[in-house]
């Protein structure tokens, strides 16, 4: 799964089939410990753990059986934390049939940056290191950065960008499976500290 650092988006079309694929031991909350008993247990992937009702979950786990059985299925109810330090934002999307061409990697990749555009718009976030994430057919990863000199969330700029490091790249004749895009170095200022309150004195 993604790196808390980050933010990827998983179209909703592709969240059953991921969490289904996704090793145990990738889960949130499960430790060494849990997938080993699991792995025991005949449990090596998510389309496993869903085989399991939420009672069976619970008597072989306890408590976080439950949790486990929500999250394998796409059910997160954590409470959100609004206040952590967003260091990229980014979006990407897999391919049932692999990209062969820029002209069809480059339309994907537009599309790509105005869902980046928007979600940092609605964020009120601007960075200034936008990055290509290439993931080819033989799984193997390839990413692409250029960074700007001021700070920008418009999808004219990145998609830009994005055209302008596509060109760049060495993606001829190879299979892509993956495409995302995603911006970063926010140069978030700090926020100031509350000023102490003056203590009342008494005499």
């Amino acid at each position: 799964m993604q790196k808390p650092d980050g933010l990827t988006f998983i179209g909703p079309s592709k969240i059953e089939s991921f969490m289904e694929e996704l090793p145990v031991e990738k889960f949130f909350g499960v430790g060494k410990v849990t997938a080993a008993k699991m792995k025991a247990m005949g449990l090596h992937t998510g389309a496993d753990l869903k085989k399991l009702s939420e009672a069976e979950m619970t008597t072989h786990f306890g408590k976080p059986g439950k949790f486990y059985y929500q999250i394998v299925r796409g059910i997160d109810n954590r409470e959100v934390q609004p206040h952590r330090e967003i260091k990229s934002v980014s979006v990407e999307d897999t391919y049932q049939e692999d990209l062969t061409t820029k002209e069809a990697m480059l339309a994907e990749l537009k599309v790509l940056s105005e869902r980046l555009a928007e979600r940092l718009q609605r964020s009120n976030l601007k960075g200034r290191t936008i990055t290509v994430k290439f993931k080819f057919h033989d799984f193997t990863i390839n990413t692409r950065s250029l960074s700007l000199t001021e700070l920008t969330n418009a999808k004219e700029i990145i998609a830009q960008i994005v055209v302008t490091i596509l060109d760049k790249s060495s993606v001829e004749d190879k299979k892509v499976r993956l495409l995302g895009v995603g911006i970063s170095n926010f140069d978030v200022q700090p926020k100031e500290k509350p000023k102490a309150e003056k203590q009342l004195k008494l005499f």
